[in-house]
């Protein structure tokens, strides 16, 4: 299987699909690459070579006892750049993996060409730590109920989750199938919540597609993605917002094609 040893040692799982410009995806907290394989690895294979990869402490990674940081994430995706020689390549990070592919593209800027950030957002300027919410419920829940339910509801409206259950299990057999011991799920929870490139913003010169759905307002802590995707848009100088109506978090497994389209465009636009 493929991996690459990071800065730290620490062996990082990686999958590469198609030929063609690079294309990278980055998931959300605590998220295994394997989701990516439902929808975008076959549409964007197809005439890229896309790259997947296991954040430490995920999926086939390493999972060191150790401090995690979204700086880490991004020097562990340079890495596996890195060891299959590519620059310049697309970056969409999705939630948490949008603060990545931020990093990505400040601190390693030949390996961005475009980004692309999905439901994401530059800070969490008020609250530190892991948020009394999400440790409360997953104490009533337990952590494999509290990990389901709480990606339903942030992920989907109540009208699409009645109508649609069956593309949603689909999607949590992926998302479950390997999921993460709780330690590293908090210390991906701590390493989102400690991120901050708010002060940075303007320093990215790549062009940048901005997505998030309209209704993706779900709390946690002391930001939605819908106005951290404000934040971004108005902080990023080269940047196009697009809101998706009707939308919560998880566009990309409830609405794939129009999702697919709207990043073909942008990626023919420029």
């Amino acid at each position: 299987m493929p991996y690459v040893k990071a800065k730290d040692d620490v062996d990082i799982y990686y999958e590469v699909f198609g030929e063609g410009a690079p294309f990278l995806f980055l998931s959300e907290t605590a998220c295994d690459g394997a989701v990516w394989k439902i929808y975008q690895v076959p549409e964007f294979a197809r005439d890229h070579r896309v790259v997947i990869f296991d954040y430490r402490g995920t999926g086939l990674s390493g999972k060191p006892s150790a401090k995690y940081s979204t700086d880490t994430f991004a020097s562990d995706a340079a890495a596996v750049l890195d060891q299959l020689g590519l620059e310049g390549a697309v970056v969409c990070g999705h939630s948490m993996g949008g603060r990545v592919a931020q990093l990505l593209a400040l601190d390693y800027p030949r390996k961005v060409s475009k980004l692309i950030l999905a439901s994401s957002g530059a800070a969490h300027p008020g609250e530190r730590g892991i948020p009394l919410r999400i440790a409360k419920e997953m104490v009533e829940m337990g952590y494999e109920k509290y990990v389901r339910d709480h990606t339903i509801v942030v992920g989907w409206t109540e009208s699409y989750a009645r109508q649609h259950m069956d593309l949603i299990e689909n999607y949590l057999k992926v998302r479950m199938a390997n999921l993460c011991p709780v330690e590293f799920y908090f210390r991906h929870v701590l390493a989102r919540q400690e991120h901050d490139t708010s002060g940075r913003l303007k320093e990215i010169k790549v062009p940048t597609l901005i997505l998030v759905g309209d209704n993706d307002h779900f709390v946690v802590s002391d930001m939605s993605h819908r106005a951290g995707a404000d934040i971004l848009a108005k902080g990023v100088p080269d940047s196009k917002l697009v809101v998706l109506p009707g939308e919560r978090h998880s566009y990309f497994f409830s609405e794939p094609e129009k999702v697919h389209g709207i990043i073909r465009e942008f990626l023919q636009g420029n």
